[in-house]
């Protein structure tokens, strides 16, 4: 299944889900897309993959999604990893230590082999 908006989306794999977000991830795109994303994210399926490579700006707001999906695949046993971080939302990623808490890959299918790889 997949479900495509204005500022991701979100396609369902066997064994993991696939984020892909475009634009800006600030205050205002989040709280738009917050509530209806995690509802959309299956609970069967602990694992999630998200890809920045179409994001050109994160703030705060963008980084605790983050970290709000960090902790609902942990209370789930699943990973989280990061795909396609470069310029700012790298830099932002660097700046608060996400990028020594998540593994982040240069693509989703990078991503995607090392996550099943670690599932495993």
């Amino acid at each position: 299944m997949t479900l495509i908006t204005q500022h991701y989306k979100l396609q369902k794999r066997d064994n993991y889900n696939l984020v892909s977000f475009a634009g800006e991830l600030d205050a205002h795109m989040v709280e738009t897309l917050s509530p209806a994303l995690q509802l959309q994210l299956d609970a069967g399926c602990s694992h999630l993959i998200v890809d920045l490579k179409q994001v050109s700006f994160i703030d705060s707001h963008g980084v605790g999604l983050f970290v709000t999906l960090l902790k609902r695949t942990h209370q789930s046993r699943g990973r989280f990893v990061i795909a396609g971080a470069d310029g700012q939302p790298a830099a932002v990623l660097r700046m608060v230590g996400l990028d020594d808490t998540l593994a982040t890959y240069c693509s989703d299918k990078e991503a995607a082999i090392a996550l099943l790889a670690m599932a495993s």
